[in-house]
């Protein structure tokens, strides 16, 4: 769950060299005096953020194709520390990725932890692209109390999250940090920064069937997953002639309305299943797992009736099983949990990359 926290708190002791941040290539990043890059984003972070150095880039997961990278910062004394995450996301909202990094700072800093502030500011020159959140009250340690910022923002596929986090009393610089990066990031690439809105839990959910949702056999969840990987979410195929993009997938930057249709058991606590609180949205259901995109979802089946189990994450699509209606709480979480070896078995996946293409791997034994 706190997956970029974990390697935020994992930043390395010293800044990079003046030197080193003239090479010409570091893994997946390109960075010079003033400015890191994701290559394959063309996405740009300042090396300098107020007190606030560049120490160190690299790859999250994935090495060598630049679609799950991440840049750590430290102030001198180390006791202010930065992560800028840039990740492929195949299904990228700035409201959901708020939402997962809600869960992980919760989980991270106690109990106490409170959301003081939330706002949406310009990013790049477009009004309301990102969503700046102030988190107080939490512990860094215990008796150590912390002042934490996030910031996210959508350009297309691409997310970036940034994240700056400090003892208490240095509130005012986490903030001056924080706003600098965000202030500082640049979208030289084809994808831009979308506007968002926060994300909005709202009245009680639609009517739910209350018999458990039945599997459809392997034969219907085969058929539906030599589609499914391709559909949904908010991977847009580049396709020559075409510049208008998709709709955008549920929520759409925070656009709509959620609900909670029930929850999953997870550890000590839960994870929610979200779903659209106006019908006007369709029919779905999501749970996030984590702060860097992974996520289930179940969607109507592109053919037919019933609706398909699938697993977002960075730059891949799994396809699941099939069901005639959404699964109850139970049947996702056994899914979740790696419970239900017919109905949360992987048919079919999809690697994607940035430069449009992708890659369907089959399971042909689940086909038969």
């Amino acid at each position: 769950m706190i997956r970029y926290l974990l390697l935020l708190l994992g930043a390395a002791a010293n800044p990079l060299s003046a030197q080193s941040q003239q090479a010409p290539e570091i893994g997946a990043w390109k960075v010079d005096r003033d400015l890191a890059v994701v290559s394959a984003a063309g996405i740009g972070i300042p090396v300098q953020a107020d007190t606030l150095s560049l120490a160190k880039t690299g790859e999250a997961s994935r090495n060598g194709e630049g679609v799950d990278d991440v840049a750590q910062y430290m102030s001198s004394d180390k006791a202010v520390f930065a992560t800028v995450y840039v990740f492929y996301s195949t299904y990228a909202d700035t409201a959901l990725a708020s939402y997962g990094t809600d869960m992980a700072i919760r989980e991270r800093f106690g109990p106490a932890v409170m959301l003081s502030n939330e706002s949406l500011v310009t990013v790049a020159g477009v009004p309301n692209a990102a969503i700046r959140r102030l988190y107080e009250k939490g512990m860094l340690e215990p008796g150590h109390p912390m002042t934490s910022m996030a910031g996210f923002v959508r350009a297309g596929s691409w997310m970036v999250a940034v994240r700056v986090s400090g003892p208490a009393d240095r509130h005012g610089e986490v903030e001056r940090a924080f706003d600098a990066l965000l202030a500082g990031i640049r979208f030289d690439g084809a994808d831009k920064p979308m506007a968002a809105a926060p994300l909005k839990i709202g009245a009680p959910c639609p009517a739910l069937a209350e018999k458990p949702a039945k599997y459809l056999g392997d034969k219907a969840s085969g058929t539906n997953a030599l589609f499914a990987s391709l559909m949904g979410g908010s991977i847009i195929l580049k396709e020559e002639g075409k510049t208008t993009p998709p709709p955008l997938a549920f929520p759409k930057n925070g656009a709509s309305s959620m609900c909670v249709r029930g929850t999953i058991r997870h550890g000590e606590g839960s994870l929610a299943i979200l779903q659209p609180a106006s019908t006007d949205d369709g029919t779905i259901a999501l749970v996030v797992l984590n702060d860097a995109g992974k996520m289930l979802a179940v969607e109507p089946a592109l053919f037919g009736k019933g609706y398909v189990v699938k697993r977002y994450d960075i730059g891949r699509i799994e396809v699941l099983g099939s069901f005639d209606r959404i699964p109850d709480a139970d049947q996702l979480g056994a899914i979740v949990h790696g419970e239900d070896p017919r109905g949360g078995a992987v048919r079919s996946g999809t690697v994607f990359t940035p430069d449009g293409n992708s890659t369907i791997q089959v399971n042909t034994d689940m086909l038969k």
